[in-house]
């Protein structure tokens, strides 16, 4: 095959990888935590923020229109909701009013609102809404449960989202006009967590934790967890990922047909291995996947942590 011919091939191998960059968070070394994004066509990255090594700027999110990137800033005693308008721009802090401990921001399909998790400890988060420019505050899950990663449906009236206590996990469905909530998936054995829907709302993409159901599961070095999909119309649930270490916090690519996802599949542990909680935060990185299970990429190689990436 001629050169040419060869990169017509990969070209159009490339064509079917959505260009949309890919948010993600990382810490190189001597360096602080930040936001950076990546193509994944070509594996070009760029940094968006910058910061010092108080802080982290972690859990970034895409506003639909691609213009705004709402991230977390976390202090040694609190977090901040962050937004950012564009590439250089100076970011604006909003939610001030809220509880110290905050994460996983979402925007609306509109980009007109945000939900995010806010407590007074991580372990004990619920669900707040605002507006981009910083009004409209208001908490609408609260209780002893914990909630985890917020997803709106397509249609902006509803969001899926986490729950788990210590004896329970699920996904829940809540009705942001009635108030009405539903299970759409349980579990007294493992923790489900980080619920998205897909852009045509047919399907929710999950990690299933295995080993119980705390949230703290996901800093246990020896713990497993693989990405799932739940087809809503049938209550049909298939592993997108089956495989020893952690595959976790799956989000779809805009058209569906991808997912980016953090894991240390990689270099996951062997059964009997002493390894650091440090250590394997240290070995996620980046991966996509077509949503059929196949096409499995790596996008990232490095010696520290790639973690929480967003379409």
């Amino acid at each position: 095959m001629s050169r040419a011919a060869l990169l017509l091939v990969l070209c159009a191998g490339c064509a079917r990888v959505p260009d949309r960059e890919i948010l993600f968070q990382a810490r190189p070394p001597n360096d602080s935590e930040n936001i950076w994004a990546l193509n994944p066509r070509n594996g070009a990255v760029r940094r968006i923020t910058t910061g010092d090594s108080s802080l982290a700027h972690a859990v970034p999110a895409w506003s639909p229109d691609g213009r705004s990137i709402a991230f977390t800033r976390e202090m040694p005693d609190h977090d901040e909701l962050w937004i950012q308008d564009s590439a250089g721009a100076r970011p604006r802090r909003i939610a001030h009013d809220a509880p110290r401990a905050i994460s996983f921001p979402a925007w609306s399909p509109d980009g007109a609102a945000l939900l995010f998790n806010g407590g007074l400890t991580i372990d004990r988060m619920g669900v707040w809404l605002i507006r981009p420019d910083g009004g409209g505050l208001r908490e609408i899950l609260s209780d002893s449960t914990n909630y985890r990663c917020p997803s709106w449906s397509p249609d902006g009236g509803r969001f899926v989202v986490g729950a788990s206590t210590p004896y329970t996990s699920e996904i829940l469905e809540y009705d942001l006009t009635t108030g009405a909530r539903s299970a759409r998936t349980f579990s007294d054995s493992t923790f489900l967590d980080c619920p998205q829907y897909s852009p045509d709302g047919d399907r929710i993409l999950f990690t299933v934790v295995h080993g119980g159901t705390d949230p703290q599961l996901l800093s246990v070095s020896k713990v497993t967890a693989n990405l799932a999909v739940l087809e809503l119309a049938s209550g049909r649930q298939r592993w997108i990922s089956r495989n020893a270490g952690v595959s976790s916090f799956g989000h779809w690519s805009k058209d569906g047909k991808w997912i980016v996802f953090q894991s240390d599949r990689h270099a996951a542990p062997e059964e009997g291995d002493s390894v650091t909680t440090a250590q394997r935060l240290a070995n996620l990185e980046i991966y996509i996947v077509r949503t059929s299970g196949r096409r499995l990429r790596r996008l990232t190689t490095n010696e520290y942590m790639d973690a929480h990436p967003s379409w």
